[in-house]
């Protein structure tokens, strides 16, 4: 029976009161007065003694007193600072049932402190961590002694958190653990941030992975001029860079509003495969090509039943410069990595670059064609100079011979002759400046004004034609002459007109093999009220050449080049009188025959000059 120290006190009086009363009956109880002194003496050193207790016992009770008093205070202090800890703490005992929990961990679990307490702290962790979880405090609780953990708790309502999980195990005498106490903070914040810098890092990433893209692009496109590669070029790196699908390029010819695809890249695991060399008619795809010819790029996906294409984001951008809409690029990819705005951005740059690239690739052809073709003219004039000076000096040197001969001749026949010879190199030296003159006047625009003459071409014809079938039959080529009597009369500038007949049937004459053909036909159109000269002759001149005929000092190639009078200014004089008079002319070359063709007007267009010559 336990005694506090006031009972303590009160019965050490009572049992002083006893001694007293003892000792009084001591004395008159009848005994051996020897021995009562000393027991009375002894009685009262034990209650000295006693006396002395209680003292110490009051003492010791007043100390114990104030240490529960600040036990108390520090007990007081600590739940304060448990409570109102910025941190979420809570208590379990050592089945993990949760004791204490302070107002933190209830506003970071979004739980009262009446559902918590007594609650399985394990039922507050998500179930993809709590293996995890009792493994590592079974590990704790026998091998350690405080640990950091991260996992994630379950909130209310499903709701999920990250916590940073700090515990430590109190044990008993025993060594067993008794409780543990569980330090909890929220990393919301600091995942959000790590996932922001994590994001930041891989855009830096990509960037730096881009920028260097675009430098290795543009410095492939610096290093070529050739368009084709230029473009090829692009499409295979952006392909591979992006990790598209595939990518296309086409070039646009904004006259017929069309956009030729030279080029395309398909990487090598792609279901879908761009054609090709094909032609879009820009008019099929208003919308688009609309957009892409203000020079905005667009990102879409087809709605289509194509399997192959339905599953593919599409990209539209320009090839533009400050000039104008070059073409355009199309990237494909799938939908579930469609190009981010930085890769949008990249292909922007590419495309400028591109466009660069296609303007110098473009310039520089200009300049090497240009360059040709000076170096053409140059041979072109070279040539000429040797042929005018060739045909130039041969009539003099027949005039030479021709006037020697007439000095030591004796006979008036021969006279004649030489006569002969002197006039007709004297026309040839005649004609060939006359034509040179000619052309100079056509090309300066001062020609002299035509004299208008209705001409009855059934009448005038046969007359200019006459030589010319001479000299064919001296070749043994065949000449035929379709000409019809019914045609109208034609109102043009005679000496023109003969010009260019006289040198088209000369130049046929010419290159006609002997036994070929020649053939001269005219016709009427009285819907347009034009007449066409078709003239034919059985030779073929290459496509190459086809188109340099009417060039200046161009004659077609020869083995040899002396074996064919001419200056090459025949058909260049043709072109350009046909185009003074008017008309128009064309030339084919096939199946070893060539024909020109020359529409004429059958009234002169103008309102000012009216005809003065007589009717032929």
């Amino acid at each position: 029976m336990s005694m506090n120290p006031i009972d303590f006190s009160n019965e050490n009086k009572f049992l002083y009161r006893r001694v007293k009363k003892i000792c009084r009956r001591a004395i008159q109880t009848p005994m051996p007065q020897e021995l009562l002194p000393d027991a009375l003496q002894e009685l009262q050193l034990a209650l000295e003694k006693l006396q002395l207790a209680e003292e110490e016992l009051r003492q010791q009770n007043e100390a114990l007193l104030d240490t529960q008093s600040l036990l108390e205070q520090e007990r007081q202090r600590y739940q304060e600072l448990f409570e109102f800890a910025p941190d979420a703490y809570l208590v379990t005992n050592g089945q993990g049932q949760i004791q204490e929990v302070n107002r933190a961990a209830t506003q970071l679990l979004q739980r009262s402190t009446t559902y918590l307490t007594g609650k399985p702290f394990a039922t507050l962790i998500a179930p993809t961590d709590r293996r995890s979880f009792r493994l590592k405090l079974a590990h704790l609780a026998q091998h350690g002694h405080e640990q950091e953990w991260e996992l994630t708790l379950q909130r209310q309502h499903g709701n999920q958190l990250e916590v940073a999980l700090k515990v430590a195990v109190v044990r008993d005498a025993q060594g067993q653990p008794s409780s543990y106490r569980f330090l909890l903070r929220d990393l919301t914040t600091q995942k959000q941030t790590e996932q922001q810098l994590r994001s930041v890092n891989a855009a830096l990433m990509q960037r730096a992975t881009l920028d260097a893209t675009l430098q290795q692009i543009s410095n492939q496109l610096r290093e070529s001029l050739d368009e084709p590669q230029i473009l090829q070029t692009v499409v295979q790196e952006l392909t591979i860079a992006l990790n598209l699908v595939a990518c296309d390029t086409g070039i646009y010819d904004l006259e017929q509003q069309r956009s030729q695809v030279n080029c395309t890249y398909t990487a090598p695991t792609a279901v879908l495969k761009p054609s090709q060399f094909r032609a879009v008619d820009m008019k099929e795809f208003p919308e688009c090509y609309r957009q892409l010819l203000q020079g905005q790029e667009f990102q879409f996906c087809e709605l289509t039943t194509d399997p192959a294409r339905s599953q593919v984001s599409i990209l539209a951008c320009p090839i533009v410069d400050h000039q104008d809409v070059l073409g355009d690029l199309w990237c494909f990819s799938s939908c579930e990595t469609a190009l981010t705005p930085h890769q949008v951005q990249l292909v922007q740059q590419v495309a400028s670059q591109c466009a660069i690239a296609l303007r110098q690739a473009r310039l520089y052809q200009a300049a090497q064609t240009q360059m040709m073709e000076l170096q053409r003219v140059n041979a072109l004039k070279h040539d000429f100079l040797s042929t005018v000076s060739h045909e130039l000096r041969t009539p003099l040197t027949n005039i030479k011979m021709a006037l020697h001969l007439l000095q030591i001749t004796k006979t008036e026949a021969q006279r004649t002759r030489c006569l002969e010879i002197l006039q007709a190199e004297c026309d040839r030296e005649t004609e060939l400046i006359t034509d040179l003159l000619d052309l100079q006047q056509l090309e300066a625009e001062s020609y002299p004004k035509f004299l208008l003459e209705a001409i009855t071409l059934p009448e005038w014809l046969p007359t200019i034609l006459a030589p010319m079938q001479q000299r064919v039959q001296a070749k043994h080529q065949q000449f035929t002459l379709n000409l019809p009597t019914t045609l109208p009369r034609m109102i043009s500038d005679r000496a023109s007109l003969r010009r260019v007949l006289l040198e088209l049937l000369r130049n046929a004459q010419k290159y006609t093999p002997a036994k070929g053909e020649i053939a001269l036909e005219i016709t009427h159109d009285p819907d347009d009220g034009t007449l066409t000269f078709i003239l034919r002759n059985q030779a073929e001149i290459s496509a190459i050449e086809l188109d340099r005929i009417f060039d200046k000092f161009y004659r077609v190639p020869q083995a040899n080049s002396w074996e064919t009078s001419g200056t090459g200014l025949g058909l260049a004089l043709v072109k350009r009188l046909v185009d003074h008079l008017q008309g128009k002319i064309n030339v084919i070359s096939q199946n070893s025959w060539t024909t020109f063709s020359i529409k004429f007007p059958t009234q002169f267009r103008s309102s000012s000059t009216l005809p003065t010559g007589e009717p032929a």
